[in-house]
């Protein structure tokens, strides 16, 4: 009796071992749901980009940025330079920061957009900040030069004073942005690309992303021009 049943058992075993269990395949509705909280969280964080407030921002020393060591065109490629020195009046003029590591696309949208923004602000001066000008490449679709500006000298890292040095990068390379300094020389906004809010500005799905930052940079100028 026992062995009958020992084998009735084997035989129950098998059978069920042979059966083909069902394939689980990722739910349609989970990878849904993952795209949607990544676009949530984008948003978010597009959401907490504002102008700070004047008695909170970064105090920038612009005559040690502007005394820097700045090149005023690239030394190879053909770009319509671009500079706005002659209009600049110092405790009036803004400034707009390029600060570029490796991301080129902040530098084509700032190129884009300063015809509008010299209208806004007619004295207003933007500048490349980066490792070293005479090694920097701009971006082969830009159509203009902008002056850049050296950052990192023995003596000097504007990164640092910027709160903008990569982590990773060697004390020489930084988080890229777009950057205003208002008329006293504070640091009133800071829009990243390639990290933070614009982590994703440079892939297919990011011109929604783009076209935000940029109308904050828009509106950033225009409301420091009419502070007073």
């Amino acid at each position: 009796m026992n062995k009958a049943l020992n084998r009735k058992r084997s035989r129950l075993a098998l059978e069920s071992d042979d059966e083909v269990q069902p394939r689980r395949e990722p739910s349609p509705a989970l990878s849904t749901l993952s795209d949607t909280l990544k676009r949530s969280k984008t948003q978010c964080e597009l959401d907490e980009l504002d102008i700070t407030n004047p008695e909170e921002a970064w105090k920038i020393d612009v005559d040690t940025l502007l005394a820097s060591n700045t090149l005023a065109t690239p030394t190879t490629g053909r770009w319509e330079a671009r500079n706005n020195r002659e209009r600049y009046k110092k405790g009036e003029s803004m400034f707009v920061l390029c600060v570029q590591g490796n991301v080129q696309l902040h530098y084509d949208l700032l190129c884009s957009a300063l015809p509008d923004l010299y209208t806004l602000s007619p004295s207003l001066q933007a500048f490349v900040l980066c490792h070293d000008p005479s090694t920097h490449i701009i971006s082969s679709t830009a159509s203009l030069s902008l002056p850049m500006i050296q950052a990192v000298t023995p003596s000097n890292n504007h990164f640092v004073r910027l709160g903008l040095l990569h982590p990773i990068g060697g004390g020489k390379f930084p988080l890229d942005a777009l950057v205003i300094l208002d008329r006293k020389g504070r640091r009133r906004l800071v829009l990243p690309f390639g990290w933070g809010a614009g982590k994703h500005a440079d892939t297919p799905a990011g011109r929604s992303i783009q076209t935000r930052l940029m109308g904050l940079l828009r509106s950033g100028v225009e409301t420091l021009e009419a502070e007073q």
